[in-house]
């Protein structure tokens, strides 16, 4: 048993190892060992360590879960990108792969995927200059105590992310089939946020007013996808829950390759390779947009009316104080 679980670690090693670097090498560098040690590896003689599993593993980029059969037991393997000390690295750290994921999903033809939300993740904001720095602006005061009083104003998108968000412009969804789920709450959440900083006049009349503008540029954007079905050329399905969505997840596949994310914090996604808690996820989405409404070229009325509210929120909850 263990013999064979040696062997398929190595085999996934040897497989995930660019073509372009000799395997001894790499390992050798990778895992600071000698080339012996890195030798007597690649033949089995002695196995990986655990520590040396989990560098190759985030290193390579791939799973623990399918080394391991992990879909008998009750335990999985996840990836959580550790939070930095630094806020303005770390939030930096998690746009990079943002971008980078979706430069990934973007070389990827035929990709299908089913997600919910109850707040958006960074990406739906890269077209919206405001919103995206508003993402970091509400990052750096959740994490940094020292930010709890520091205006809008003060606060400056890196170059590095304004780099990153550029990449992401123009790619709200990506693959060629899409389902989208939406709490029915999820702008008015975004709207509450914004407008709790307004109110403790962290945010200014005219700051307000752009962010404000961004959000409907947002609320129209998804109007168009409804009355469409398409956003450029992905074919894109827009569901209302009839159920609360108690945090976002998102399940991407090409037919063989499996990408799925959960999101415990704003920004640092959580990936679980485990295939039966990948199998749950499918089933738990499934189910969700079994108890949703369809509003993409259809439901014209809901989707008028859901829509109508949301801009009705906005000012409602935004608008501009008579009182200085």
């Amino acid at each position: 048993m263990e013999s064979e679980l040696n062997k398929k670690l190595v085999l996934t090693v040897l497989k995930h190892i660019p073509k372009n670097k000799k395997s001894v090498v790499y390992l050798s560098n990778t895992l600071n060992i000698s080339r012996e040690s890195a030798y007597r590896r690649m033949r089995g003689d002695i196995p990986f360590t655990i520590q040396e599993l989990v560098i190759l593993a985030a290193d390579l980029e791939f799973s623990i879960d399918s080394i391991f059969d992990q879909e008998k037991q009750n335990r999985a393997f996840f990836d959580f990108t550790k939070m930095k000390k630094n806020t303005t690295d770390f939030f930096l750290l998690m746009v990079k792969k943002y971008s980078e994921l979706v430069e990934k999903l973007n070389m990827v033809k035929k990709l299908e995927a089913i997600m919910a939300f109850n707040t958006f993740p960074p990406p739906f904001y890269a077209d919206f200059p405001d919103l995206f720095r508003f993402t970091y602006y509400k990052w750096l005061h959740q994490d940094k105590e020292t930010y709890r009083n520091t205006p809008y104003s003060e606060v400056v998108l890196p170059d590095e992310a304004v780099v990153f968000q550029r990449r992401m412009r123009g790619n709200l969804v990506q693959g060629s089939n899409v389902v989208i789920i939406l709490d029915t709450d999820i702008f008015l959440n975004l709207i509450k946020e914004v407008q709790y900083f307004y109110h403790r006049k962290l945010i200014s009349d005219e700051e307000i007013v752009m962010l404000k503008e961004d959000i409907l540029q947002l609320i129209e954007k998804f109007e168009d996808i409804a009355q469409t079905g398409h956003h450029k050329s992905v074919k894109i399905q827009v569901y209302l829950s009839s159920l609360c969505i108690n945090s976002n997840t998102a399940y991407y596949t090409d037919g063989d390759q499996v990408d799925p994310l959960f999101w415990i914090f704003t920004i640092n996604p959580v990936v679980i390779q485990n295939t039966g808690f990948i199998s749950m996820q499918l089933k738990w989405l499934n189910s969700l947009k079994r108890q949703s409404a369809l509003i993409t070229q259809s439901n014209e009325i809901m989707q008028a009316e859901f829509f109508f509210r949301q801009r009705d929120y906005i000012e409602k909850y935004l608008s501009v104080d008579s009182v200085p």
